[in-house]
């Protein structure tokens, strides 16, 4: 299946999620998802669903899976979970990430951004212990932790403890269940944050690693007290198991899929227990293709190619030629000051009245930048930010419309700007096609991988642009592939050329102390907004806590998350 119908199914799939919302919001009403057990509610009272919620701050989901965690382990044969569960990769507080896991929304609404809470909106946006209250006052909660900080997200409960610390707050969670009073019951762990603060989030580092382990000792504890209860075969609880994300850490190149799923920091666990579910695992969605092969660095003023310029004249662009330019490009720095990586012109400086053009580098961004025969200056049509260390596809093209010219600019496909380029005049030269370095003053010099590179003489349409922008290589299946003057794929892996595979076959020559490396890397991943729906979100967890109690999740209250089943 290509890339494009897999985004195809991926849209579709977003699209039902979408409509069904859209549907379901038409009225104001309250809502709470069916029991798929309802029938047995007669042996299962209301009152004796419970939620047994245990925090944990900095275990790295994919680290808590490979340790050695038996307890936990024992809670999967009837749980909904996830080990590339999604906290905030931007949160720069713990205490915003425990907000999600506490108000079930994001920041952006309760506004959770540092310890004094300063600017917080608590009022609109509460702890799910205020909402549970209100709806039914009977459900005593009770939450425990080492943090004073963490106490002040704690409103609405009946019982607020600072302990401590990780091993006095296990006690009274044994103490607390115990007593068979509270029906939410909260406890919160930050031993596995410190040793991963101190050490590092991974389980190379065997303090985090114990640290790990030694949680999932204190769960098979407070796990124990809970199923003592004198009345625990007639209760019906929820246990979710959950971390407020992970920590920094350098994933090996290998596995790092440029997607949020490679973002450490966000990598959190959700475990949902409880005796009647189905075991339902959910893994990484599809992230994007893999795209590999052996291309050469373009790097200084040294290595770099070049079409001459008798051989280049295919690629001129007069006064009337309407074209399409497009390559991948692997930025391997942020900020870049104007160093050409495509061009056509004899020199690239500042107010050289070379007639041409040229691709470049600015900031993070990148330009199309030409002067013609009738241009006293150059102009320039401006793309869009492109990210480092991540494959982007980079278009091009001049069109007519109505009798006039523009070049148009867009970067995976979507447009970004369009300039009038009827009065510049031809843009033709006998200067070679260089890739890389082109010579000249006041500029920088790259640091970039260009691949894929193709030149229609055509304007092929948006709307092939944006289907194809993903694609590696082109084909016959290409619709405008007879209008291709150039194509090189750039990932020859050997020898002293990038060999044209198109009509005219005009190879660029390498320059300078060159060498074909390997690479394998994902293109064109999916938005982290577009994968988060995918997997479960530490802010999903009080809206699984509410339809829990069957409590209707009022559409006031505009909570962010969803509530998962197990089928």
């Amino acid at each position: 299946m290509s890339v494009m119908n897999k985004y195809r199914l991926l849209l579709g799939f977003i699209a039902a999620i979408i409509t069904t919302a859209i549907f379901s919001c038409n009225k104001d009403f309250d809502r709470v998802i069916a029991d798929k057990n309802s029938k047995d509610t007669t042996s299962v009272k209301y009152g004796q669903r419970k939620v047994l919620y245990l925090i944990v701050d900095g275990a790295r989901g994919e680290s808590v899976a490979a340790a050695n965690i038996p307890n936990l382990t024992a809670l999967l044969p009837t749980s909904i979970y996830s080990w590339v569960a999604l906290s905030d990769e931007n949160a720069n507080k713990d205490v915003t990430n425990w907000a999600d896991m506490i108000t079930g929304v994001k920041k952006s609404k309760h506004f959770v951004l540092n310890d004094e809470l300063s600017n917080a909106n608590l009022q609109g946006f509460p702890p799910i212990f205020t909402r549970i209250k209100e709806s039914n006052p009977k459900i005593k909660i009770a939450a425990y932790s080492p943090s004073n900080i963490f106490k002040k997200l704690t409103t609405g409960t009946d019982i607020t403890e600072t302990l401590a610390d990780d091993e006095q707050v296990k006690t009274a969670l044994i103490n607390s269940l115990s007593k068979d009073t509270a029906s939410l019951v909260l406890g919160h762990f930050m031993d596995v944050d410190k040793a991963g603060a101190q050490f590092g989030y991974d389980n190379s580092f065997s303090n985090y690693k114990s640290a790990i382990e030694k949680f999932d000792a204190q769960v098979g504890e407070i796990i124990g007290a809970l199923k003592k209860r004198p009345n625990y075969n007639n209760e019906n609880w929820l246990v979710v198991v959950a971390s407020n994300g992970g920590g920094a850490y350098t994933l090996p190149p290998n596995t790092d899929d440029q997607t949020v799923f490679s973002k450490p920091v966000a990598n959190s666990f959700i475990i949902y227990h409880t005796a009647g579910y189905k075991k339902r695992i959910i893994v990484k969605p599809f992230t994007g293709n893999r795209y590999l092969g052996k291309t050469v660095k373009l790097k200084g003023q040294d290595v770099r190619a070049e079409i001459e310029g008798p051989d280049a004249d295919v690629f001129n662009i007069d006064d009337t030629t309407k074209f399409t330019i497009e390559f991948k490009i692997k930025k391997n720095q942020d900020i870049f000051n104007w160093p050409s990586v495509l061009g056509k012109r004899g020199e690239w400086s500042s107010g050289h009245p070379t007639v041409g053009w040229v691709i470049y580098l600015e900031d993070k961004y990148w330009y199309f930048e030409w002067r013609g025969t009738k241009d006293g200056n150059y102009i320039q049509c401006r793309g869009a930010d492109l990210a480092k260390g991540r494959w982007q596809n980079v278009s091009v093209k001049c069109e007519v419309r109505a009798g006039r010219r523009y070049i148009r600019t867009y970067t995976d496909g979507l447009f970004n700007n369009e300039v009038d380029i009827t009065n510049s005049g031809s843009l033709a030269n006998s200067n070679a096609l260089k890739l890389g370095y082109l010579n000249g003053t006041g500029h920088g010099e790259p640091d970039v991988y260009i691949t894929d590179i193709r030149f229609f003489k055509t304007p092929v349409p948006d709307a092939v642009i944006q289907n194809y922008s993903c694609e590696t290589s082109i084909d016959q299946g290409h619709p405008y592939y007879n209008f291709l003057v150039g194509y090189w794929p750039a990932t020859d892996g050997n020898g002293d050329k990038m060999v044209d595979l198109g009509p005219q076959a005009r190879d660029f020559k390498l320059k300078g102390a060159y060498a074909w490396e390997n690479f394998n890397d994902l293109i064109c991943p999916p938005s982290a907004s577009t994968l988060a729906i995918f997997v479960p979100q530490t802010s999903d967890i009080p809206a699984q806590i509410v339809n829990w109690f069957k409590i209707a999740n009022k559409q006031s209250w505009d909570l962010d998350g969803r509530v998962w089943l197990d089928q």
